[in-house]
């Protein structure tokens, strides 16, 4: 049991606007556990007296952010959490004309126009050097997940579920299935969205917007109704891999943001049953996305060749002058060679529990289960 510990690092929803946390606290407040009422106290005391920086922020740029038009459509990286989406983004992004959405967007979302110095500041003495749940470097200009950053300002960011891990299902149906939302919540998620994609183009001068975000997993069809020429990767790997280097990931962010006590069984459960629907949703939309629009590719494969995936990807959706690229693209794949994942030993008892939910997908994609002889795409004794 995890119950009360100290968060190293300020709570994410510290920056959060005002309006966000009032709705976080009218909807989810009776969760949270008294031993997390000083935490969920001192957040509130730090968004009410940050609101002039907000203000500032809207009355500067406000307008001119609504006005700013994404002049090319959004690459996006999709892929259930720790299959490799991370690894795809950085490859890509050694390419000048991405822009990203930032860890130092995501620390001060509704402030990073006129307050990111600040933040910069604050993150460059407090940051570690890497990622709590691998080795992928940790710095303020690195690339994050966009629901990192509209956290802070819609609730309907999927980092309920660590914020609540008793309603982790709950909480998924709602922000990334859209399942039993009140009316208005799909819409307000979109014109959130959609701002702080502006807003980030914006800030980096109108660049093409390269993202990652692996609840769009489960938002396809939404994603598509705002940007109908979206390109989209989706990046897959081994699932006996993804749930067991999933749990790692669940664990170190509950410690960090959670306002509930958790157990790793209950924990354990829900990313069950979330890989399981994320990729039954997936599987039913992807045909929504005109099929020039869409690759598919291993994370095994990007790991053991990348440039010649990289290659497929930017000749089919004409992203650019490959053969200028192609140095980049092989001095950073040069650059991680001997780099070494998480390993993980897979129990029977661990296996029997999550074959119900990650098993039709890993004999879908051509993986066998960890252990069983002729095992060939799940590499060492991992995960």
């Amino acid at each position: 049991m995890t119950s009360g510990k100290p968060i190293r690092l300020p709570h994410i929803l510290y920056f959060s606007t005002l309006r966000n946390w009032l709705t976080l606290l009218a909807r989810y407040g009776g969760h949270i556990h008294r031993s997390h009422w000083f935490q969920a106290f001192c957040i509130t005391v730090f968004v009410i007296c940050t609101i002039p920086i907000r203000v500032v922020e809207s009355l500067l740029f406000s307008s001119r952010v609504r006005r700013h038009k994404l002049h090319s459509s959004p690459v996006f990286i999709i892929g259930h959490w720790r299959s490799g989406t991370t690894n795809m983004h950085n490859h890509f992004l050694q390419d000048p004309q991405f822009a990203s959405v930032t860890l130092l967007h995501c620390s001060i979302p509704a402030g990073f126009l006129t307050q990111g110095w600040m933040a910069r500041l604050i993150l460059n003495r407090r940051l570690p050097k890497s990622r709590p749940m691998d080795a992928v470097p940790l710095g303020v200009d690195e690339p994050m997940s966009e629901d990192f950053a509209l956290a802070g300002l819609t609730h309907m960011s999927h980092y309920l579920n660590y914020f609540f891990p008793a309603i982790a299902e709950r909480t998924f149906r709602e922000t990334v299935l859209f399942e039993g939302v009140r009316p208005g919540d799909v819409q307000n998620y979109l014109e959130t969205y959609d701002f702080l994609l502006r807003k980030v183009s914006f800030a980096a001068g109108g660049k093409r917007l390269l993202l990652k975000n692996p609840p769009n997993l489960g938002r396809v069809a939404e994603i598509l109704s705002q940007y109908p020429d979206a390109k989209f990767i989706h990046v897959y790997r081994n699932p006996f891999l993804v749930h067991a280097s999933t749990m790692k990931l669940m664990e170190r962010f509950l410690e960090q943001m959670s306002f509930q006590d958790w157990n790793h069984q209950q924990i354990e459960y829900f990313v069950s049953v979330r890989y399981r629907l994320i990729m039954e949703k997936w599987l039913a939309e992807k045909s929504l996305i005109p099929p020039e629009n869409l690759i598919e590719v291993r994370h095994e494969d990007v790991v053991a060749n990348p440039v010649p995936v990289l290659e497929q990807v930017y000749r089919q959706f004409a992203l650019g002058d490959w053969e200028k690229l192609k140095p980049r693209f092989e001095a950073y794949a040069q650059s991680l060679v001997g780099y070494q994942n998480n390993e993980y030993r897979f129990d029977e008892g661990y296996i029997e529990r999550i074959l119900p939910f990650t098993g039709p997908f890993a004999a879908k994609w051509g993986y066998d289960v960890p252990g069983k002889s002729g095992d060939r795409k799940q590499g060492p004794a991992v995960a």
